[in-house]
């Protein structure tokens, strides 16, 4: 006897298997599309405290004196980081109409000898 077709079982395995690939598929690109903007926030802030250390090492009255407060505009000036636009201004990847150029950095000399920065949030 020949067969001109498939069976209702075949088709709805057919049909079970590609919806399993399309969940599959479905899950693991979702994480694509995921908001990453406060993980790249806490790199730029990462990236800053420790431009803010290299240029606390220059500083010859943060010994003295123990604590220096600086601003990101502060690092800009002096060359310690790149802003992303010809106006010197770094933009806050949470929020592209606002900049991180405020962004106040407590430099701190410590007891042995180096030099520890922490971005100061604004409450």
């Amino acid at each position: 006897m020949k067969k001109n077709g498939y069976t209702a079982l075949e088709m709805l395995i057919v049909i079970i298997v590609l919806g399993v690939f399309t969940i599959g598929i479905l899950s693991t690109t979702s994480y694509a599309f995921k908001d990453k903007s406060e993980s790249y926030y806490n790199e730029t802030v990462h990236l800053i405290e420790r431009q803010a250390v290299l240029y606390g090492e220059t500083l010859n009255n943060l010994k003295t004196e123990g604590n220096l407060i600086i601003t990101l505009s502060d690092l800009i000036e002096k060359g310690y980081y790149i802003a992303d636009d010809d106006a010197g201004n770094v933009i806050d990847p949470r929020n592209s109409n606002a900049t991180l150029n405020g962004l106040k950095i407590k430099l701190t000399y410590e007891e042995d000898s180096t030099i520890t920065a922490v971005v100061i949030e604004d409450e």
